[in-house]
């Protein structure tokens, strides 16, 4: 029997629609025996190596994204961030770097505020996907200042003519410089502190070239010399009052030291120090015999409400005798202050350290009262030299001394509270043993310290690549508005000589 025309077409098309869903079926089990079927991906039942090492923190929603390199071969990575609320970020590519949406973070991040989110990885090599356990982050709903202060400075001590301050906005990647001592003339610089995390307030010495503190205080900008006849030296540490006007500085005779320890070969030694008060209106200097005996005073640092002013104490150094200046104990120690009257009381002993075995350096109290972080080491007080330094927190209210839950096996030192109290950045050689870098932990209101995460950088590999620390990390509550060319010419110039008050 004859087909029509019609009959004809129609048989054709049936064909050709059968042709190319067997072709598409054809081709989809093609794929899959390619292994291009994440889904049906063999369960590891482990948890992916990354660096970062990025596993179970707790972050701020406005946290800038953890980018971060997976350490498993493979020639395709699929990585799938996840939360109960918003929309998944999916990255899928031949690169194990792995670089995340700044847009769709943050609103994953602040859709799951409180919550949890969810990255889970899969690598393919050869035909076979491989799944990873999940990892999983806490996104708390306190968030971070949203800017971090620190110091650049080169791995080795000896080249000390390439540094700078610098300040990174957390909430991305942005890194601007405050001021580069290629600017003036290669001088050191060093030890920049803020005045209630006000980027407002700010003082940071320049040392060896052009030396000076710059005073950085509500727009006014002024370059002092705290030496006296009356002090050991010009200022070293120092902390700024609540109140913004006072600020109090350790003085003395410190110096680098070499040990015949393999697991300590530098140190500073300190041969004597003291404290005194500056005022910042005043241009003048305030101090007492309580703190500026024949003992050793350093690391000055103000409690939240500002009546009281804690430093560490050594005892006397004896001359001659250079591994005294490093073997000797460090104490805590306070002492009331009335800031109107600029009146110091009697010193009194709050932690013994021959009670603990331990030695205590840099005091940082939290804005909210309740809690204060000390580095504690052997001996000694310069805890960057220290491979068994560690952060311990005083509870004020119980009086307890703990050791916290984010040290690690090699140096942590210097710390910094937000303004807000429920985050800590603090320097670690975690890393590597060997280059400072700074570490972010949060902190519950029972004083518990939670899994810290490094940094986040735009390259994860960045901290292969500069073999730099990072120094002194102070979280501040917005941008420093100051221009390096301003802070260059106030450096260039002269200095103004502080007076000690009779």
């Amino acid at each position: 029997m004859k087909m029509t025309i019609r009959q004809y077409k129609t048989k054709i098309t049936i064909n050709h629609k059968l042709l190319i869903s067997m072709v598409s079926v054809a081709f989809a089990i093609f794929l899959t025996g390619c292994g291009n079927n994440y889904k049906q991906a063999f369960d590891t039942n482990r948890t992916a190596s990354i660096f970062p090492e990025y596993y179970g923190s707790t972050l701020p929603e406005n946290i800038a994204p953890l980018n971060f390199i997976i350490k498993e071969s493979g020639s395709k990575f699929r990585v799938e961030i996840s939360g109960s609320s918003g929309k998944p970020i999916v990255i899928s590519q031949s690169s194990p770097k792995i670089k995340i949406s700044l847009n769709d973070w943050h609103k994953l991040l602040e859709s799951n505020s409180g919550k949890t989110i969810r990255i889970d990885i899969l690598t393919r090599t050869g035909k076979k996907w491989n799944k990873y356990k999940s990892i999983e982050h806490q996104i708390s709903t306190d968030t971070i200042d949203p800017v971090l202060v620190y110091r650049i400075v080169n791995a080795t001590y000896l080249k000390w003519n390439k540094m700078g301050i610098y300040q990174r906005d957390l909430t991305c990647f942005e890194e601007t410089s405050i001021i580069e001592n290629s600017s003036t003339d290669g001088g050191c610089m060093n030890c920049h502190t803020f005045s209630k995390n006000n980027p407002s307030k700010m003082a940071m010495h320049f040392r060896i070239i052009h030396p000076g503190t710059m005073i950085w205080n509500n727009g006014k900008l002024t370059k002092t010399n705290t030496k006296t006849d009356e002090t050991m030296s010009a200022g070293i540490y120092p902390a700024w009052h609540p109140d913004g006007i006072h600020i109090a500085f350790s003085t003395g005779k410190i110096s680098p030291h070499l040990t015949t320890r393999s697991d300590k070969p530098v140190d500073v030694a300190d041969k004597a120090s003291g404290l005194f008060v500056y005022n910042s209106e005043k241009n003048s200097l305030s101090t007492s015999a309580e703190i500026s005996t024949i003992r050793r005073e350093s690391m000055p640092e103000w409690s939240a409400d500002g009546k009281f002013l804690y430093y560490i104490s050594a005892p006397e150094a004896h001359k001659g005798d250079d591994e005294s200046l490093l073997h000797n104990r460090y104490s805590l120690m306070r002492i009331a202050y009335d800031p109107l009257t600029e009146k110091l009381g009697n010193a009194e002993m709050i932690i013994n350290a021959d009670s603990t075995g331990k030695s205590f350096s840099m005091p940082a109290a939290s804005p909210d009262g309740k809690f204060m972080v000390c580095a504690l080491t052997d001996f000694g007080y310069f805890t960057i030299f220290h491979q068994n330094s560690d952060l311990y927190l005083i509870n004020f209210k119980t009086n307890e001394l703990k050791k916290m839950e984010l040290n690690s096996n090699t140096a942590e030192s210097h710390s910094s509270w937000s303004s807000n109290s429920r985050w800590l950045v603090f320097s670690s050689k975690r890393m590597d043993g060997v280059l400072t870098r700074p570490y972010i932990s949060f902190i519950d209101s029972t004083g518990t310290a939670h899994p810290p995460f490094l940094l986040p950088q735009e390259n994860p590999e960045i901290y292969d690549q500069l073999q730099a620390n990072y120094n002194r990390p102070d979280l501040v509550t917005g941008k420093v508005e100051l221009s390096p060319i301003e802070i260059r010419n106030l450096v260039m110039g002269e200095a103004q000589n502080a007076e000690m008050e009779k």
